[in-house]
């Protein structure tokens, strides 16, 4: 007899211990894995006035010598089964107790200057599927999130291959878009060649700061915003029929629409849909802060409120918190990456005063 894995709803058989998908304890009780997503619970109004922007180092050097590169991602190290301590074969499971280790870690945090990100297994899932790499070069700043489609198979993979793939053309020198087209060939490769349409999958969203313009592009449902004194505003759309309606200015909550309303519409995987990944571009003229988040922060739609923090370390880490307490529904992944346009530019022509 098969029946659901309760936390990655994978197939399982009676007497399994664990589950081959995801690696959860299927011994436990049924009440302690993944229960069903409440609503967010009622909290303060935003108010994005108290975030000061000034105290943002942005002139602290990158590691590793002048000019170079420096990366980290969340993804897992290798060692011992965290769980009894055997050894870990080539497959990812525990030759002791038989549980697979996930591609990703459960909490990490990491800083650069200027760019820190965390993410966070939260309470209700068996694992963390959401990965995120950040990267310092020269001038530029780079970051990237995914978060693995939890219905696929391998989706912590493909997550955290999709970040570490865009992260190292990001820092050199690539553009967001040739980060994607990596990043999407390195995940279609983790599929099993005779199951081509139950793919690792995971949604892609990536940006770029440098020389006083930030670049995104994405795919799926993972958001990027812009924070100033004016409040925050989003800049992606989601790639599903809700966030296309939302885009448009239709009331989709209106419409009564069903949950398959937020499916995703694209995603990167060898069964994902071709082409290239949606692109904006700014030039602030203000400091400011670019936030790039999974939907286990936005979920929270009152997340803005929390916003109360100066510095990006201490923002990713304080948003990451609010998501836990607001309910940790799903895995939580925040980056921030702090932006300052300069001094105003000169006409050289007018000449000293």
């Amino acid at each position: 007899m098969t029946a659901a894995c309760p936390s990655c709803t994978a197939s399982t058989v009676d007497g399994d211990r664990f589950c081959e998908s995801c690696g959860a304890d299927l011994s436990a009780p049924a009440g302690l894995t993944a229960p069903a997503d409440l609503p967010a619970p009622d909290l303060p109004a935003p108010d994005l006035s108290v975030f000061d922007l000034s105290v943002a180092d942005f002139s602290a050097a990158a590691d590793g010598p002048a000019g170079g590169a420096v990366w980290r991602s969340s993804r897992a190290a290798g060692g011992p089964c965290a769980a009894c301590g055997g050894g870990v074969g080539t497959d990812g499971y525990c030759d002791g107790c038989g549980l697979r280790r996930g591609a990703g870690r459960d909490h990490a945090e990491d800083d650069l200057p200027g760019v820190s990100a965390v993410t966070d297994r939260g309470l209700r899932k068996g694992r963390n599927e959401d990965a995120y790499a950040i990267g310092v070069a020269g001038g530029r700043r780079a970051v990237v999130v995914c978060d693995g489609v939890s219905s696929a198979p391998d989706s912590d993979a493909a997550a955290t291959t999709a970040a570490v793939e865009a992260i190292e053309v990001l820092v050199g020198g690539g553009d967001v878009a040739a980060a994607y087209r990596a990043a999407s060939a390195a995940v279609a490769e983790l599929a099993d060649p005779g199951a081509r349409f139950d793919a690792p999958a995971c949604t892609f969203l990536a940006a770029v700061v440098e020389d006083g313009q930030v670049t995104v592009g994405w795919v799926g449902d993972s958001r990027a915003y812009w924070l100033d004194g004016d409040g925050a505003r989003c800049l992606t759309v989601d790639d599903s029929l809700a966030g296309q309606l939302a885009a448009a200015g239709v009331d989709a909550a209106a419409l009564r629409l069903s949950a398959q309303a937020a499916a995703l519409t694209r995603w990167l995987g060898a069964d994902a849909p071709a082409g290239d990944p949606h692109l904006t571009t700014l030039r602030p003229s203000t400091a400011g802060v670019l936030l790039l988040s999974s939907d286990g922060l936005t979920r929270y739609p009152a997340w803005t409120g929390a916003v109360d923090t100066p510095g990006v370390d201490r923002l990713a880490r304080r948003l990451a918190a609010f998501a836990r307490d607001a309910g940790g529904a799903d895995n939580i992944t925040v980056a921030a990456v702090a932006f300052d346009p300069g001094p105003p530019a000169t006409d050289p022509s007018r000449g000293a005063p």
